[in-house]
């Protein structure tokens, strides 16, 4: 029988190469039906599974929606533990996606859903995880190729 996915769990994902790489559940929807999970992708590849959570909690991450519960059901994903998300914590309100000409990015608001498109993006919007949500194939080939935020370019996600 799968166990809860609960907020602050953690998850191990591992590659093919054998990395491990870690995210933490932030946000479970209410609709299940129609939503999946968003969690904290850290960018940290590692060979071993920590001793600590707290190794992997201080590591600098990336937001997205990713279909954990599905992801445990198929066994694709291991919960490791639960590190209880801090107080002040609030899931971001703004994230960033190519402009479907893909000459120019949108920032989208998740609370209005309004999007808008700028050409050129400031170190605020540089520091924006992705709109819309990956699959662990996704999360896998971009940590693996060092991907980042800050240095995500048109073409460098798809």
């Amino acid at each position: 029988m799968m166990s809860k996915v609960e907020l602050g769990d953690i998850f191990e994902l591992t590659t093919e190469k054998g990395n491990k790489i870690y995210f933490q559940c932030v946000e479970v929807p209410f609709d299940t039906k129609n939503e999946v999970e968003l969690i904290k992708v850290f960018y940290n590849l590692w060979s071993d599974t920590p001793t600590e959570l707290k190794s992997i909690i201080k590591s600098d991450y990336f937001f997205n929606r990713f279909p954990l519960k599905s992801a445990v059901r198929k066994k694709i994903v291991t919960k490791i533990g639960n590190y209880a998300l801090p107080e002040y914590f609030e899931v971001p309100r703004y994230y960033r996606t190519i402009n479907f000409t893909g000459d120019a990015w949108q920032i989208v608001d998740s609370k209005t859903l309004k999007r808008e498109t700028v050409s050129k993006l400031s170190e605020e919007h540089r520091k924006l995880s992705p709109w819309g949500m990956m699959n662990d194939t996704l999360i896998i080939e971009l940590l693996e190729q060092g991907w980042k935020l800050e240095t995500w370019t048109f073409d460098s996600m798809y």
